[in-house]
């Protein structure tokens, strides 16, 4: 009998302790000190970057604008900062080839002087301003005005003649043209994403 009470009182203790350790999985689970991956954050730049001045490495600042929260916490505050690095640069050229520019987010700095490693991407690529619209002005304009000087050597085949050289030297022009290069102003906001998940530290909230 004193066997069987034992039995039992120890298949009791291991029941509760595996049910405990089940709960305390599944909080941490749904943790207000998590950020899962997918997290999105909305920045504000802090100073400018561009792809023609920015270089591989340089790193920038930005600070959140709208406060990340977690089941009606508030868990990253407006105005942490979170800095960045740029990763490739590479200023517009000739011939219409527009600038590349791509940053990480890599540090969370938090109250006290703690930091967290992240790994943070823009939703959005950055950018070019799209120029075609001048391209297609440049060439059409050199086509027209070639017409015109074929016009007026008022031969048989001048217009055509004309027409050729002017789109030759529209299309000229369109190749001279530089492209634009990626800018990031001062102030600008725009969201970034959690490439993987990010504990914060344990606080009072």
């Amino acid at each position: 009998m004193n066997s069987f009470l034992k039995i039992a009182k120890v298949f009791a203790f291991l029941t509760l302790f595996f049910a405990s350790f089940t709960i305390d999985t599944t909080a941490q689970g749904d943790s207000i000190y998590k950020l899962p991956a997918g997290t999105r954050i909305t920045i504000r730049m802090d100073d400018p970057i561009s792809s023609n001045i920015s270089t591989v490495n340089d790193t920038f600042t930005t600070t959140i604008a709208k406060a990340v929260v977690v089941r009606e916490t508030i868990v990253l505050p407006e105005g942490t900062v979170i800095e960045g690095r740029i990763v490739k640069a590479r200023a517009a050229a000739a011939g219409g080839q527009s600038g590349k520019l791509e940053v990480r987010f890599e540090i969370l700095r938090l109250s006290e002087g703690v930091k967290r490693d992240i790994e943070g991407v823009p939703v959005q690529e950055l950018k070019a301003a799209s120029s075609s619209t001048r391209g297609i002005l440049s060439v059409v304009g050199g086509t027209a005005l070639g017409a015109l000087v074929g016009a007026v050597t008022k031969t048989p085949n001048g217009a055509l003649i004309g027409a050729g050289i002017g789109a030759g030297a529209g299309t000229g022009v369109a190749l001279l043209k530089k492209g634009k290069d990626v800018r990031v102003k001062r102030s600008q906001e725009f969201e970034i994403e959690l490439k993987k998940e990010v504990m914060l530290p344990v606080q009072d909230y």
